[in-house]
């Protein structure tokens, strides 16, 4: 099985938002949501450097508080914490900051804070997945849609509904389906420095369940991770046995 060399875990984490003020800081079961993301990181024992890349010192703040388990809080330039920045961008930038301090990663594992369900052990599945594949193509962590895509459709003039299957099937008659989650991305560092995207031609998939691919965007998502949460005494939610 290939080897993917030294790997940089990258968390990014932007002090502003619009659809929900200030998310990664908000307190879920205790503490703050990017907690939740960073502590994966560690209990995931992948021996691998863990950098929080933000604009905001409190964020930063946060981070210094896990230096001592070997977390890097790294300020990201202005220029990189705007609307226009894209992910790719801020993962270039980060990269090139541990270059420059000596580190030479071969393989980036991208955690989202806004996805604080995923757990330590859905990291290094990613990474199988991605070793398995020769450490050559990007791994993404999906999980199963809940609904058939040919469910989904358009409404045009006159409240018209364009584009879904009315035939009466089952959903489980349709083949399975199933949809990025954002969790855990993993790639080659050489690929995204020369092409400037983290994605390669061809991607693989390292599949998570539905109940912990909920991604934080809007205050009804946070509402519901704290329900999930809170029914869990804030352990980590676990995989449902009929899924």
């Amino acid at each position: 099985m290939a080897d993917a060399g030294d790997i940089l875990v990258v968390i990014p984490a932007r002090g502003g938002s619009k659809r929900l003020p200030r998310k990664n800081m908000l307190p879920l079961g205790g503490k703050p949501l990017i907690c939740w993301t960073i502590e994966a990181a560690l209990e995931a024992k992948l021996n691998a450097r863990i950098m929080v890349t933000s604009d905001d010192e409190e964020i930063l703040a946060i981070a210094w508080q896990y230096k001592n388990e070997g977390v890097i809080a790294y300020k990201r330039p202005a220029e990189l914490a705007t609307d226009a920045a894209s992910t790719a961008d801020v993962l270039i930038d980060a990269v090139k900051a541990e270059q420059a301090s000596g580190y030479d990663p071969k393989t980036l594992v991208l955690l989202q804070p806004t996805s604080p369900l995923r757990t330590a052990d859905d990291i290094p599945a990613a990474l199988e997945v991605f070793r398995e594949g020769g450490c050559e193509d990007t791994v993404v962590t999906v999980c199963e849609v809940d609904h058939p895509t040919a469910w989904v459709g358009t409404i045009g003039e006159g409240s018209k509904l364009e584009g879904i299957d009315l035939s009466g099937k089952r959903s489980q008659d349709y083949r399975k389906e199933y949809r990025l989650n954002g969790a855990v991305y993993v790639a080659r560092t050489d690929h995204l420095l020369n092409s400037g995207s983290l994605f390669t031609e061809g991607v693989r998939a390292s599949v998570m369940p539905r109940v912990r691919s909920l991604d934080i965007d809007e205050s009804v998502d946070f509402r519901v991770c704290e329900g999930l949460i809170g029914s869990f005494d804030g352990h980590p939610v676990p995989e449902p046995e009929n899924q």
